[in-house]
């Protein structure tokens, strides 16, 4: 797709300990969401799907592209803006909390945000946006949360039409337990190789309080790179019930070199 541009306290008396808890614990699985991903309009998507039945390559082929679309990418993009509004709530306590914030991305690892207005519970800012912010900022500069083969296990399950853009789900499998990597699925786009979406659980259970949680990843292409445009995630929590999470992300300000341009920077651990 083509783009322009938690947690609940648990409010029982004399139980202060087990409602911080539960925030803190529930906070962690948004931390998964931290994916970086690196599209070819085909005018006719059923077609394209049918005749990617044929040309669909061997997943050590796929598997080999993507990583070269990533490389490209993390040497290719140089900065971007995105302003984000963040949105958590849990209708159960009748809790909510929105927040803007402004992400300001400089080649090669810098992320810096700046919270612009934020309304609703200072406790779910606290303990839930600014945990996130702060994850960030520390997977921007490793690969532990990234969708490579050093950290899952892949197989090629269909093709699909993701948005008018033909691309291959996959099924992905981690290779550890880990707070930051999921069990699910992701979408590879059919031309460029980069992943489209992610979707599924936390490879690892972060809590007892903690018993089901999804997270859905969309990306979308801006100026040949891939970055994320929505994130949406629920969980279900003992005593709190569910509780939503939402992230929508606006671009401005995206810089990006020619593709003969980029010279190699791979990131630190590669």
């Amino acid at each position: 797709m083509e783009c322009i541009s938690l947690e609940v306290g648990v409010q029982a008396i004399g139980m202060p300990s087990i409602r911080r808890w539960v925030f803190t614990t529930a906070c962690f699985i948004l931390f998964t969401i931290f994916f970086v991903a690196t599209g070819l309009y085909l005018s006719s998507p059923q077609v394209q799907l049918t005749l990617l039945d044929e040309l669909r390559p061997p997943l050590d082929a796929m598997l080999s592209r993507m990583m070269a679309q990533r490389q490209w990418q993390d040497n290719a993009l140089r900065e971007y803006r995105a302003r984000r509004r963040f949105h958590a709530s849990n209708p159960r306590f009748n809790m909510d909390s929105t927040m803007d914030v402004l992400t300001a991305f400089q080649w090669p690892h810098s992320l810096q945000s700046t919270i612009l207005k934020h309304e609703g519970s200072d406790f779910i800012r606290d303990h839930v946006f600014e945990k996130i912010l702060r994850a960030e900022t520390d997977l921007a500069e490793n690969d532990q949360a990234d969708i490579i083969p050093k950290n899952y296990d892949f197989t090629i399950m269909d093709k699909e039409d993701c948005q008018g853009r033909p691309c291959w789900r996959l099924d992905v499998k981690p290779k550890r337990k880990d707070k930051y990597l999921i069990d699910g699925d992701i979408w590879v786009d059919a031309a460029d190789y980069a992943v489209s979406r992610v979707r599924g659980i936390p490879a690892k259970r972060v809590s007892i309080w903690v018993s089901k949680v999804e997270i859905d990843r969309r990306l979308c292409r801006i100026e040949g790179v891939w970055l994320t445009e929505k994130i949406e995630s629920t969980s279900n929590i003992r005593l709190a019930g569910d509780v939503g999470l939402q992230i929508e992300y606006t671009y401005d300000n995206v810089k990006v070199l020619n593709a003969g341009a980029s010279k190699g920077s791979p990131r630190p651990g590669n």
